[in-house]
């Protein structure tokens, strides 16, 4: 008996003892969260702020995500990041992280620069800006061969006869330059002879206008060879030739290949200030084998030029060739004698060149 009392009381203090353990245990726990759903919702969240970040943010007008409830959730462990970046809605993407795309009309980008767009100039800029010069096929400015020759008023000298010393690569020999204006016409004649042999003669015959010698037909005949002729065909607007089938264009104030000599000592007597260092007197020469070409004489200046045991104060003239076989001439023109040419070298080489050097004037 009294054993089955003691056991029985050792059994009722185990289960108080059991159930003051508990309440305890009950208590501890009521106080700490414990909620491991709610743990995982925040880190969910979380993650979620993260990616937002990164992408655009929603139109002002959505309507924002409703809250994840914390309801209790039997523990688990947390979504991989990816998992859960899935999970969010998605956003449209950031006009600023897309990559740009180069239309065809759009400029392009270099060197990780955006090359200014045309059109979004503002428009005060354009009507500012000076406009472009218009692509021609003229040729550069300032080159006085290039252009049609001016017109020039002149002053011609009275007849006379010019006689010079000729010289032709090593040979020298003599020359007789006739001047014979008349009743509103002209005729010149070159002839060169070297020992006694005619080498040379050349005859210029047209009309005098008031810009000067207006040439109809020019001959020219070397020795041992034929003669060749260029015929000016003012109606017609041509010049024809007698050995070429080639036509030229007729224009005014065209010169042939002897006729300028008288033309230039015409203009530097009319107009003297073309004759200024640096000044320019233009004109078209054509020869009588279809050769044609603007001849641009640069005035040199003023120059002492030494002529059979005389000192002459003249004016020095250059025309430059144009290419390798193009004519290079000289010439000295005397202000004292109606400017008329003392001294004239003409040629593309030492061996062709003709060298005139005047000796007297003759009224």
């Amino acid at each position: 008996m009294l054993a089955g009392r003691i056991e029985l009381r050792h059994r009722r203090g185990l289960l108080a003892l059991v159930a003051l353990t508990l309440a305890a245990h009950l208590a501890l726990l009521g106080g700490i969260d414990v909620s491991l759903p709610q743990r995982d919702a925040s880190r969910a969240a979380a993650l979620q702020v993260r990616t937002l970040t990164m992408a655009a943010a929603p139109p002002a007008d959505a309507a924002p995500p409703a809250p994840v409830p914390a309801t209790p959730e039997p523990a688990r462990k947390p979504r991989p990041r990816q998992e859960a970046a899935r999970a969010a809605p998605p956003a449209p993407p950031a006009p600023a992280a897309a990559p740009v795309a180069v239309a065809e009309d759009e400029a392009p980008v270099q060197h990780g620069r955006r090359e200014p767009d045309p059109e979004a100039v503002p428009q005060a800029q354009i009507e500012a800006a000076p406009a472009e010069p218009a692509a021609s096929a003229a040729a550069p400015a300032g080159d006085p061969e290039a252009m049609p020759p001016p017109l020039y008023a002149t002053r011609l000298p009275p007849p006379l006869t010019l006689r010079y010393e000729l010289r032709r690569g090593r040979l020298s020999g003599s020359g007789e330059l006739l001047w014979r204006p008349a009743g509103g016409r002209y005729s010149l004649r070159l002839e060169g002879s070297v020992m006694g042999l005619n080498v040379l003669t050349q005859e210029s015959t047209g009309t005098l206008e008031p810009h000067g010698l207006m040439p109809e037909r020019f001959t020219d005949q070397r020795a041992r060879r034929p003669m060749v002729a260029a015929n000016f065909e003012r109606e017609a607007g041509r010049i024809r030739f007698s050995g070429p089938s080639t036509e030229l264009p007729w224009q005014q104030g065209v010169q042939d290949r002897l006729s300028w000599m008288m033309q230039l000592s015409g203009v530097a007597e009319a107009e003297p200030q073309h004759l200024a260092a640096g000044e320019r007197i233009v004109m078209q020469v054509v020869g009588a084998r279809g050769d044609a070409s603007i001849w641009a004489f640069r005035s040199l200046g003023p120059e002492p030029l030494a002529m059979f045991g005389d000192t002459l104060a003249t004016v020095h003239l250059l025309r430059e060739p144009r290419h390798p076989y193009d004519t290079r001439v000289e010439v000295w023109l005397d202000p004292a004698r109606h400017h008329l040419p003392v001294r004239a070298t003409m040629g593309s080489g030492d061996e062709d060149r003709l060298e005139l050097r005047l000796r007297e004037a003759i009224p």
